[in-house]
């Protein structure tokens, strides 16, 4: 039991001094130290993932821009973080807005354009399935109506220490589109409104 204990527990954030415990969305930086998946999703609206080739590769995989910087330049990115997101709230108005982290799409049938599957977090307002809202990609602009909204388990005591802390809405796993020409990237925005 002790064995499988220490794999799971890497110890404390270097950030906010959580306990690190084995998830994906922890992040190992260059200089070997590890930050906690709280952390982590604070950075992502600024620092998103993305899909390429790495030098000398040929196989595309998921880039990770925080993966390449040092516990320095996390810490003053952590410091630059909410008056990042105060900038969205001031450029968006009372819009809500959704940074996406990562997507996935599914076959949606003969001739029917496939479902998007977006992922990352809810910076600020609140969502709900059936809501028009903006997909900001590569400077462009495309209406798309939501289909259908996964949430993160949270009891109202979790869901306000969210809204307190300025990080956010209330978080969501995942928001589903299905919609013919519709391109949805890591590091989009979607906007409401």
């Amino acid at each position: 039991m002790a064995k499988s204990k220490e794999k799971l527990d890497h110890g404390p954030c270097p950030i906010c001094g959580r306990a690190v415990i084995t998830l994906l969305t922890n992040v190992k930086l260059a200089d070997e130290a590890e930050i906690c998946c709280d952390c982590t999703a604070k950075l992502r609206v600024m620092y998103p993932l993305a899909y390429g080739k790495k030098k000398g590769k040929k196989k595309i995989e998921r880039l990770d821009p925080l993966a390449d910087m040092t516990l320095d330049e996390v810490r003053a990115a952590m410091e630059k973080a909410p008056e990042y997101l105060e900038d969205l709230r001031a450029k968006y108005g009372r819009n809500a807005v959704f940074a996406v982290e990562d997507i996935s799409m599914y076959p949606h049938g003969w001739f029917m354009p496939p479902y998007i599957s977006a992922k990352g977090k809810d910076v600020f307002g609140f969502f709900d399935i059936g809501d028009e809202v903006e997909v900001l990609h590569a400077g462009a602009s495309v209406k798309a109506k939501i289909l259908d909204i996964e949430r993160e388990i949270a009891t109202e005591k979790d869901a306000d220490a969210w809204i307190r802390r300025g990080e956010g809405g209330y978080p969501i796993k995942r928001m589903v589109f299905s919609q013919k020409d519709l391109i949805i990237s890591p590091g989009d925005l979607i906007v409401k409104g």
